[in-house]
């Protein structure tokens, strides 16, 4: 019962919150999304209750009441674009569709991933919406993978593994998992307090060992290849090294030899059962996109018609993010989910290279706690795009559409640049301004030298400061831009 009423007081807190920012309706819609409390809960609510769908309801009513703000402050992206362009081609596959009934099902799904998607990218506005979502995802997934580890350790009982978790299976919910290990990852070396960085550190050893548990070897593979692109970022060195070496130790440590053996057998896929049977699914969902190669047979048909194509029995799912979406909804989609993906990184890996401009070329602008904050920006950033990159190389093996996670990093991707621009943009302006009001110190004999010494030619350095003052009579501060691309 205690569950229960935590999860009213969220709704009533989020939803009230809501109604001056739409962030914190979009805030509770995520958390109860990921959390998933019908299904992590169920045995302590006294009936299945819709909470995330309050919770939507709740965001566009704060949105509608917050419609002036958000339009004035509104700048339109790619990421945006190609969300209402995706929406289109799933709809005109539900038209075309061979069972319209069951692809209306799915498109309604697709349809609220989406809207609170493209929401999401206008009502972010500042990093620390960004951070603030982070830390949502690496909580929820921990607390879960806290359950996992629990009912492993008290009760023996490995239920992930036998029955997944919500409507994901055992690879479904590893994948799902494995996504908060970069944002552990995050907290724990960028943190303000020891005891942060302590508890986001045994956050991700919880995360890692369940996503072990789940003996998703797709799950496990998708987490190395994250990993190693953290640990490849990572500077200095030195650090990287010892942090590679402390996850070696945990991995021997907290995967067993019946784990230990599910993993190497990936290398024995061509006589495995699961691996074959991904791989005459995805036969079969190339013939399919052959013959319906514009709007495929309807969203989640294609399951009806694998096993005409070769797949091992009826019913069969194709086993691939991108080869499903092409069989249900056609090429065109397809192209547009991946331009999303890919566009996506590339707005994430610009941002994080002016934040470490930024960071190199302007180090007189910044106090210690400031380059902590742009410190702890870098890594989430490349938490972002860690946790983005393992769901895409999952989503090779795994079909998972309308799974939240990804579609928020998303959006979180196409608002970054013109959130990285506002911070910096706040961050240097005061700073900048005390320095060049701060007097000469005496302390120095060559002030005198100093001040005469002719200026440098900053137009002849590259940076990503370009200064125009814009004073008048009655301004205090100066105005800087910043090539941050979009949101301009």
């Amino acid at each position: 019962m205690k569950q229960f009423i935590l999860l009213i007081l969220m709704v009533l807190v989020g939803s009230t919150g809501s109604l001056f920012n739409p962030f914190w309706g979009l805030m509770l819609y995520y958390t109860l999304s990921v959390l998933r409390p019908q299904d992590l809960w169920d045995w302590a609510m006294p009936e299945p209750w819709p909470w995330s769908r309050m919770a939507a309801g709740a965001v566009i009513v704060g949105v509608l009441l917050n419609l002036s703000d958000i339009w004035h402050k509104a700048r339109l992206g790619v990421i945006p674009v190609l969300l209402i362009c995706f929406g289109l081609a799933l709809t005109l596959s539900t038209i075309t569709a061979h069972n319209p009934t069951m692809s209306q099902y799915w498109l309604f799904e697709y349809a609220k991933v989406l809207l609170l998607a493209f929401i999401t990218y206008f009502v972010i506005h500042h990093f620390w919406h960004i951070r603030v979502l982070s830390a949502m995802i690496v909580v929820c997934l921990g607390y879960i993978a806290w359950e996992v580890n629990y009912n492993y350790l008290f009760d023996g009982r490995i239920d992930i593994f036998h029955h997944g978790f919500g409507d994901l299976d055992n690879n479904g919910a590893g994948l799902m998992l494995a996504m908060g290990l970069p944002f552990a990852y995050a907290f724990a070396v960028s943190a303000s307090r020891l005891w942060m960085r302590a508890i986001s550190a045994g956050l991700g050893l919880i995360i890692l060992h369940a996503v072990l548990m789940t003996y998703s070897r797709g799950a496990m593979l998708a987490s190395l290849v994250a990993l190693l692109w953290v640990l490849w970022h990572h500077r200095p060195r030195y650090q990287a090294a010892a942090i590679a070496l402390m996850l070696v130790i945990a991995v021997t440590l907290l995967a067993g030899p019946e784990i230990r053996d599910r993993f190497m057998s990936t290398a024995q896929f061509s006589r495995d059962y699961s691996a074959q049977s991904r791989m005459s699914s995805w036969g079969a969902a190339l013939e399919i996109v052959k013959e319906h190669p514009l709007t495929g047979v309807g969203i989640r048909n294609s399951n009806t018609y694998t096993h005409n194509y070769g797949a091992d029995h009826v019913g069969r799912t194709i086993h691939s993010q991108y080869l499903q979406i092409a069989a249900d909804s056609g090429i065109p989609a397809a192209m547009i989910y991946v331009a999303m993906l890919m566009t996506a990184l590339f707005l994430m890996m610009r941002s994080r290279s002016n934040v470490q401009r930024h960071i190199e070329e302007a180090p007189a602008l910044s106090d210690p706690a400031s380059d902590a904050q742009l410190y702890q920006m870098d890594k989430i950033i490349l938490a972002c795009q860690a946790s983005l990159i393992l769901f895409m190389f999952g989503g090779a093996f795994l079909s998972l559409e309308v799974f939240e996670t990804p579609w928020l990093i998303i959006a979180i991707a196409g608002a970054m640049p013109r959130t990285i621009r506002h911070d910096l943009e706040s961050r240097i302006a005061p700073l900048k301004l005390a320095d060049e009001d701060a007097p000469p110190s005496p302390a120095s004999p060559d002030n005198d030298e100093k001040r005469n010494r002719p200026k440098r030619n900053r137009a002849k350095r590259p940076s990503i400061l370009r200064w125009t003052p814009s004073l008048n009579a009655s301004a205090t501060t100066q105005s800087f831009s910043l090539p941050l691309g979009e949101g301009k």
